[in-house]
């Protein structure tokens, strides 16, 4: 009776330790099955968000975009034509204050300032008095300040004109985007506001729905480019506009 009992024990154990295992193996299988669901949900839910977001452009508003690049393009060969002819005009302007300028021994070519208590050169060195007597230079000449202002002036223009040459080749680039393959709708409105953000005020000022109106504007000289002017080179501001 001890050993059929006891072996009545050990098969109940077995049993339990068997039932044990399968109830785990069950569970376990069930949350892997919940797991590879969620993961399914997951990826379609991820596919259908992609599919709602990405949106083709239509062909009309691929057309209009054109239309705008078209204008971008008219503006910026517009700015680029001003821009060229005050460089042109600030550039005779220097080359007429370095021919009339003082020639100092060593071949340098200086100018006085207009309290005629300083002089520099034509790179903005300073030449001490024990280099040169301010006095020896004459009245007349084209002063440090007038000089001074004309190169700086070329130095904008020309930073100027390299924003405007960058900003043409993101309209290339953004002309040959549209031209390729579809686009969506979100790419299309990212390269318009990009476009926009990298616009120089001066192109700008040619694009008729971008320019300020000119009842906003302040009245001043530098409204545009077109009416800078340099003085006469020596010193005397030029006229304020009538």
């Amino acid at each position: 009776m001890v050993h059929l009992a006891e072996h009545f024990a050990n098969e109940g154990r077995g049993r339990e330790s068997e039932w044990a295992r399968q109830r785990h193996w069950f569970i376990k299988a069930k949350h892997d099955n919940q797991r590879r669901e969620e993961i399914a949900d997951k990826i379609d839910d991820t596919a259908t968000a992609l599919s709602t977001a990405v949106v083709v452009a239509s062909q009309a508003q691929v057309t209009d975009f054109k239309v705008k690049l078209d204008t971008y393009d008219t503006a910026t060969v517009q700015t680029l034509i001003e821009n060229q002819e005050l460089l042109d005009a600030v550039n005779v302007k220097i080359k007429m204050m370095l021919g009339q300028a003082y020639v100092m021994e060593d071949g340098r070519r200086v100018f006085r300032t207009e309290n005629g208590e300083q002089v520099f050169d034509e790179h903005g060195t300073e030449v001490g008095p024990e280099e040169l007597d301010p006095d020896v230079i004459d009245p007349t000449a084209p002063t440090w300040e007038a000089f001074s202002e004309a190169v700086e002036e070329e130095a904008k223009l020309t930073a100027e004109r390299s924003d405007i040459l960058e900003f043409q080749e993101k309209v290339d680039a953004a002309r040959e985007r549209v031209d390729g393959d579809e686009i969506s709708e979100a790419d299309l409105a990212e390269l318009d506001a990009d476009l926009l953000d990298a616009m120089p005020d001066s192109v700008r000022q040619h694009v008729p729905e971008l320019a300020p109106s000119l009842e906003t504007q302040p009245v001043t000289q530098a409204t545009s480019p077109a009416t800078r002017n340099f003085g006469d080179g020596m010193g005397t501001p030029a006229p304020a506009p009538v």
